[in-house]
């Protein structure tokens, strides 16, 4: 665990800067998957970056008005540089409208764009998984297995790299799709199915998860109906396909 890493007079931690760069690699491999489907690379930075600027400023707004009784005696903290001060979901969704609106006034091709967002997606979130393991962020469970790592005192599941690695292999079959002559949306799919299935198979190696009735966890179950969406999407592809020569 690296949670600071020093350079000289500077401090950085470890893990804003690698999220950083997780969202460089992301619109990265984006672009370049893009080029490979026969898109212009510069339409995935410009609809990412857009999404990235309109998702800081909704998460941002969204903890504003969540905490507005705290926010009206201090105003400049509205402003503020702190990080904690950020809702998720409001600037996912924030996030998505820019960017899908800058799709839609481009008229770009939805399936290939979302191709090659899903394959950006996958890397920028392996070196996510990397940077919160460096950071000691979202800690697995107490762990006795040979390969425990300590996090805050405690032996614990590597859970950020069991993720890493599952990403890794999802990227390389994503790939796979992208670079050969698939059916544009099967790259996208095939990205949703290998992440579906690994929150379902690692989130109970997880400290914290939130829960629903029952004791289930809601990312398992979030995990494993998107993987059966997209195995059930990739499934009727296939049998398109097979019908198709003698249509």
């Amino acid at each position: 665990m690296l949670p600071i890493l020093q350079l000289g007079p500077f401090a950085l931690p470890t893990y804003p800067l690698g999220l950083l760069i997780a969202g460089w690699i992301a619109l990265a491999v984006g672009a370049r998957a893009a080029a490979r489907r026969g898109l212009d690379g510069d339409h995935i930075y410009n609809a990412g970056l857009y999404g990235l600027l309109a998702g800081l400023i909704a998460g941002r707004l969204g903890h504003v008005i969540a905490f507005w009784p705290a926010y009206r005696t201090q105003p400049l903290e509205i402003v503020g540089l702190n990080t904690a001060a950020f809702l998720l979901w409001p600037a996912v969704a924030g996030g998505l409208i820019v960017a899908g609106w800058y799709v839609y006034r481009r008229r770009l091709p939805v399936a290939t764009v979302l191709d090659a967002a899903a394959t950006g997606s996958l890397a920028g979130l392996v070196i996510a998984d990397l940077a919160a393991l460096l950071g000691g962020q979202m800690p697995g469970a107490p762990a006795a297995v040979p390969w425990a790592i300590s996090t805050w005192g405690v032996a614990r599941h590597p859970v950020q790299l069991y993720e890493a690695l599952a990403g890794l292999i999802t990227l390389a079959a994503v790939w796979s799709a992208v670079t050969r002559d698939s059916r544009p949306g099967t790259a996208a799919w095939l990205a949703l199915l290998g992440y579906g299935l690994s929150r379902w198979l690692l989130e109970p190696f997880r400290a914290e998860s939130a829960a629903i009735a029952g004791g289930l966890r809601l990312a398992q179950v979030l995990g494993l109906a998107a993987a059966l969406m997209a195995l059930w999407r990739l499934r009727r592809t296939r049998l398109a396909l097979r019908k198709a020569p003698s249509a």
